[in-house]
Order: C-alpha cells, then structure tokens, then sequence
C-alpha cells in the first residue's frame, strides 16, 4: 500500500512539476500559450513549442536514463560507487566527437560526429567484451578496474588534444567535459526520445535478470539463465544507450551515481524493476529541475548542467544519508 500511494503521488507530482518548469527560464511565458496555436508566429508560443518543449523532453531522457544506468551497473558489477561513465564509453564517444569537431571540421550534433562517437564507443564495448570472456580477467571487479584504465586513457587523450588545439577550434569542445544541453528542436527531440525510451524499457524488462545477478552465479544458473551472456547483452546495451547520451550531452556526473542511492536510502524499493523505475523518474525530474535554474539564475548566461547537479544533489545526499 505504501509503495502504491508513493507511486501515484510521485507520478502526479512529477507530471505536475514537469509543466511548472515549461515556464521557468530567462523570459517569461503565458500559460495561454500552451493551448494558443492560432498565432504560432508570436513570441509565446515559438518560445514553448520552438524552445522549451524540446528541451524539457531532451533533459528529460537523459536525465531518466542516466540514473537508470548507475542502477544497473551498481547491481551488476556488486559496487555502491559504479556510475554510468565507469567503463570508459562515454570517453571514447567524447573523444571521437572532438577529433570529428577538432580535427575533421565536422560540426557536432551531426550523423558524422555522431558516427565517430558511435565508433569509439565500439571499439571500447568490443575490448570490454573480448576481456571478459577471457578466463585470466573474467571477474566484475577486474573488468571495473580495465574499464577505469580504458578510461584514463582516453580521458588523457583528450584533454592533450584540447590542451594542445588553438582556442577558436577546441576551445568549444570543453562543453563535452561538463556537461551541455543543446537546444535541439522537436523533431529532433523527439527522434532522441525515440531512441533512449525503448532501450531504457529493455533495461527495464531485464530487471529481474539482475535480481538473479545480484544473488551470485549459481543462484542465475538456478533462474534458468546464464550470467555470462546476460551480463554481455547487458553491457552492449547499457553501453549503447550511453553512447546516445553522451553524444547529445557530453558527461553529465553525480545523477547516474547519487541518484539511486537517495532511492535505496528513502525508498528500500523491493526490486530492481521498482529500483530502475524510480531511478528513471526522479532522475528525469532532477535534471529537468537542474536544467531550468541553470538558464534562470542569471539570464542569459547559462550554466554547464554538471555543475548544477553537483551543487543541488550533494547538500540533499548528505542530508539523506545524515538523517538514516
């Protein structure tokens, strides 16, 4: 009963929430707008269904997907402290979109970019995969420890070539370091949340795989499934869906990580679908509430994401963790 009544008021409160912050920014809207379409000319109404729609579902996939993929690799690799660019994909895919930006002239956000992104990002999954079968490394916590160094790696690799690269080209690509919602517009949007929600639902349905996982090897074996090749499919796709995000994004820290944490310390959710859920949830509406403040605290400057999740997500971490 009290996870059922916690889920409606969550769910009432996040949709609630979610149109309030349609009218947060450094302009201010009319509320007429959101039903106003005689005049799709006027101010109004190009701010709302031109600028912060768009936006408000951009963040809102990412942010619902990045805590999602912090639950799913704290189960799987057994590890409070696993967050989503743990593996190193998510430098790979920073990493081939700066050398598509920095080097081959292509602009960011484009097939091109995101075709160097995606192929970093393969040759990471691939090294992953091919060291996990192999039986000297085939422990979770090794593969942790390889996927730190692959990700030292290419993480020295890029700040060399931002260091190294004149300003006018490079100086741009910082954003990819902390964290950047670009504004895209809706169908654009709409073809990210396209791609992010059917990958986020597959993680979902895999959830009581990972309850298995959680209960060691042998009691998977015992479920009827087999440890390795689920935790293999699970890495492909936890790593796809970051390559995705990352592309759009650049890293965005703290939410994959403190995310499902206030969750287990406020909630205790009985399963990892109910965990992945609610990750899924809060997540999206946090980002959407770091996002909105970051463009409203000093119009028109606005503010790298990361650093606002930061700000905002740690004091309330502590507070959690003080009060339990």
């Amino acid at each position: 009963m009290k996870n059922k009544f916690l889920s409606s008021a969550l769910g009432l409160g996040f949709i609630f929430v979610l149109v309030l912050l349609l009218f947060c920014g450094g302009e201010r809207l009319s509320i007429r707008a959101l039903w106003n379409f005689n005049d799709p000319y006027s101010i109004d109404h190009h701010l709302l269904w031109s600028l912060r729609i768009p936006r408000l579902i951009l963040v809102f996939g990412i942010g619902g997907a990045l805590a999602m993929l912090g639950a799913t690799y704290q189960i799987l690799f057994h590890n409070p402290l696993a967050e989503p660019y743990l593996l190193g994909v998510s430098s790979a895919v920073t990493l081939g979109i700066v050398i598509s930006e920095t080097l081959l002239g292509w602009a960011a956000l484009t097939p091109q970019a995101f075709g160097m992104g995606f192929l970093f990002a393969l040759s990471v999954i691939t090294i992953l995969i091919l060291c996990y079968y192999w039986k000297t490394i085939k422990n979770m916590e090794r593969i942790v420890l390889f996927g730190m160094g692959v990700n030292f790696v290419f993480s020295s690799a890029l700040f060399i070539l931002l260091s190294y690269h004149n300003q006018s080209n490079g100086g741009g690509s910082l954003r990819w370091l902390f964290g950047n919602i670009p504004w895209l517009n809706l169908n654009q949007s709409m073809v990210f949340i396209s791609l992010v929600l059917p990958l986020c639902f597959t993680l979902w349905i895999l959830g009581r795989y990972l309850d298995g996982l959680s209960l060691g090897d042998s009691m998977a074996r015992t479920l009827g499934f087999s440890p390795s090749r689920m935790r293999t499919f699970l890495l492909v796709l936890t790593s796809l869906l970051l390559t995705v995000i990352t592309s759009i994004s650049g890293a965005i820290g703290f939410i994959g990580l403190v995310v499902p944490h206030a969750i287990r310390l406020w909630v205790q959710p009985p399963s990892s679908r109910y965990l992945l859920g609610l990750s899924f949830l809060i997540g999206a509406l946090f980002l959407c509430l770091s996002d909105s403040l970051s463009r409203a605290l000093l119009p028109p400057l606005e503010f790298p994401i990361g650093i606002v999740t930061t700000l905002l997500g740690g004091p309330l971490f502590l507070y959690l963790l003080w009060k339990k």
